[in-house]
């Protein structure tokens, strides 16, 4: 071995030695993997993180917050050696780490609260807290959002069917988010930079083109049982015999089935229809029913020579094994077992990619959902053990992230410099991050609040009342069948005629003055305003008559989200109070007062319990959360609005509220110097340096107790309390 390579072998394991090992075998497998890396490249790993970086780190990444004061300063003052493992256990198990993967997950899946309703968009969200809290298997939970069917009530997966109204659309949304692969250009002509056809494209519509999320109503004609053939007596019969034999089955399966409503007119079911109309108009977007056979066709303006305008295409994968339909299964469920196999080429390749860069701040394939055949990970073999680990941790996220954490490689200081584009990182450390916009709010909110990671995980108690009056509205309308939906409508019959007449007498009071040429604007509006209460009653009377007074009323209601909470007033502590001057006394009522005016913003209750996306120009918004319309669509870019919001907003007048946790931190410092230091351990949990104390104490001689609120305007809008160092 000559000199130089020798000095870079001692280089590497020096940088090695400055860390313990790592705890867990997976973990040094990883820290081997790239220290390889560093050799090949010739560069030197980051040095290690102080306990005040990683702590703050580790909550930042892993909860989504800051660590309070007492957090901080117990980490750092333990001596126990396997103090950061401990921590990442607790943390990963936290309700915290809910809320913070829940957010990654609705940017990732554009979840959001205006589409199709409120009401699914949360019993979607809901589902997805549960999933995440739960561990669920990550393969098992894709299976469970491809395949689920049913109403809103059954599980608040159809969520993620209700999405997008095009299922084309919806296609390469899963096929980017779970495959990483962009087939989106493949949908209406050959892709220009891809080997993917249009053919291609709908070969694997096929597969998820009998999902239909329209509203089904009620259904009026009994679906008639399919006749079995019987092979055995088909065997022995000869070609005559066993032509006569199915024209005789297809006969019969086509007869009208021999139950209620052949009893019931047409004209009588039109009633129904008419009167149900308006009644029904709460189950619309709260149901996905799959429909086997419903094959896609090709568009009309197709110029393609594989196919013909108009003709139907069946199920293909695009790559990697067949996806074969087993015996019982639907096409849709075939889709799902290819998709999550282990053994294709991307589906775990993904997932590892993704929550690699989630914990070092960039992928080892970039960017993560673009992947090619020809995409090369910057460390293939790093990126070949990442997918056989998760394929080990059986999908688990929260063990594979567990492994992440626990390398030495994630303890390392955080690399400053920026990754030019089509450069090659070899993780000396990790990525130099701002917050995400929901890291921001929830730490403000931990600095207002505390922890308040046990609030994450609640019930929406309103909405699973709802959702059970929607089941059993429905059931009772099953359950009434044809001829009690007929009784029903028959006996408000009368009523209907009456207001129908009424209305045509309005409509020719109309037509007549609108011929003599007078001006109808009133009474049109009066019209429209006559018929929205004709069909109200209508809808009211035959709710009652459907489901009784009580239930009837709390259906017409409607589902009404609940609201984030509001700021509260804040509460004085006599004791407090009791122990001030009268002057302090004074002071501190004149701070009560100003923080106490302003509840425009709340900062009671994490960023994943408020609306999604939060509404434009909001807090979050003006940080860069995701408008949820496209792919990870958040933005970390700094901007004037965001700076003035913390500069001029209400959230400094919250934090130095009496009731806020920072401000009761600060009141048990006996003196400016010690409450700067709080401000310090609070914000960026760390004590300042000498440098910075030398000028802190200049500040407190300059400007007094002024000085604590000044520091805190810098500290909020500086660098160091907005990155993830």
């Amino acid at each position: 071995m000559n000199a130089l390579r020798f000095s870079s072998v001692l280089v590497f394991a020096l940088g090695l030695a400055s860390l313990p090992a790592a705890p867990l075998a997976e973990s040094q497998k990883i820290d081997e993997l790239l220290a390889k890396g560093w050799e090949k490249a010739g560069v030197k790993p980051n040095p290690p993180a102080s306990d005040e970086v990683l702590v703050r780190r580790l909550y930042l990444d892993i909860a989504g917050r800051i660590p309070t004061l007492e957090e901080v300063q117990a980490y750092v003052k333990s001596s126990d050696p396997q103090k950061r493992m401990k921590l990442i256990d607790t943390l990963l198990a936290s309700d915290g780490h809910t809320s913070h993967m829940f957010n990654y997950w609705a940017d990732i899946l554009r979840l959001s609260d205006n589409v199709k309703g409120r009401l699914t968009a949360e019993a979607y969200e809901e589902w997805l807290k549960k999933q995440i809290k739960a561990n669920t298997p990550y393969d098992q939970m894709v299976r469970n959002l491809l395949t689920t069917e049913g109403g809103v009530w059954d599980s608040g997966s159809i969520g993620f069917w209700q999405r997008d109204e095009n299922k084309l659309d919806h296609l390469a949304y899963t096929v980017q988010v779970f495959l990483g692969t962009s087939i989106v250009c493949a949908q209406c002509h050959n892709h220009p930079f891809d080997k993917w056809t249009q053919m291609d494209y709908y070969h694997m519509a096929a597969f998820t083109n009998g999902m239909d999320t329209r509203s089904r109503g009620f259904e009026t004609k009994p679906e008639k049982p399919k006749q079995q053939l019987d092979k055995k007596l088909l065997a022995n019969m000869d070609p005559k015999e066993r032509r006569e034999y199915i024209k005789k089955m297809q006969a019969e399966q086509k007869s009208p089935a021999k139950t209620e409503t052949a009893e019931v007119s047409r004209e009588d079911m039109q009633k129904v229809k008419q009167a149900m109309q308006d009644v029904m108009k709460p189950l619309r977007y709260t149901s996905a029913q799959w429909q086997e056979g419903k094959l896609p066709t090709l568009p009309h303006d197709y110029q393609y020579s594989d196919g013909k305008p108009g003709e139907k295409v069946t199920a293909k994968a695009m790559f990697g094994h067949e996806a074969v339909q087993k015996e019982g299964q639907t096409t849709l469920q075939s889709f799902a077992d290819w998709m999550t196999d282990p053994q294709n080429p991307r589906f775990t390749t993904v997932i590892a990619n993704r929550m690699w860069k989630k914990a070092f701040g960039i992928g080892l394939i970039e960017p993560v959902d673009e992947m090619t055949d020809s995409t090369v990970a910057t460390n293939p073999a790093l990126m070949d053990y990442l997918s056989q680990l998760m394929i080990e941790k059986q999908y688990s996220l929260k063990s594979f992230l567990r492994v992440l954490y626990n390398t030495d490689t994630y303890q390392r200081a955080a690399t400053t410099n920026e990754v030019p584009l089509g450069e090659t990182y070899h993780f000396t450390g990790p990525i130099l991050r701002r917050m995400s916009a929901e890291q921001i709010w929830d730490s403000l909110v931990t600095l207002s609040k505390g922890n308040v990671d046990d609030a994450v995980d609640e019930e929406n108690t309103r909405l699973h009342q709802y959702l059970d009056d929607l089941a059993m509205f429905l059931n009772t309308i099953k359950a009434k069948g044809a001829a009690g939906l007929v009784e029903i409508a028959r006996a408000n019959a009368g009523k209907l005629a009456e207001n129908q007449k009424k209305l045509d007498e309005m409509k020719a009071q109309l037509e007549a003055a609108k011929a003599k040429g007078e001006d109808v604007t009133a009474k049109s509006r009066e019209l429209a305003r006559q018929a929205q209460q004709l069909r109200k009653s209508t809808e009211r009377d035959f709710l009652v008559a459907l489901l009784g007074e009580e239930r009837a009323a709390e259906l017409r209601q409607g589902y009404n989200a609940k609201q984030p909470e509001k700021t509260k007033r804040p509460q004085i502590d006599p004791k407090q109070l009791a122990s001030m001057t009268k002057e302090q006394r004074k002071e501190f009522m004149k701070n009560y007062q100003k923080g106490a005016g302003n509840r425009d913003v709340s900062l009671a209750t994490r960023a994943s319990e408020q609306p999604s996306p939060a509404r434009p120009g909001s807090f979050l918004r003006t940080f860069g959360q995701s408008d949820r319309e496209q792919i990870q669509n958040a933005s970390d870019d700094a901007s004037v609005p965001q700076a003035l919001t913390l500069l001029n907003g209400p959230v400094t007048d919250i934090l130095s509220s009496p009731a806020s946790k920072l401000n009761q931190d600060l009141e048990k410092a006996p003196n400016t110097p010690a409450k700067l230091e709080t401000l310090y351990l609070a914000l960026l949990g760390r004590k300042p340096s000498a440098d910075e104390k030398s000028v802190l104490d200049s500040v407190a001689r300059e400007r007094g107790d002024k000085a604590v609120a000044d520091v805190t305007h810098a500290l909020i809008t500086g660098s160091q309390f907005l990155f993830v160092q």
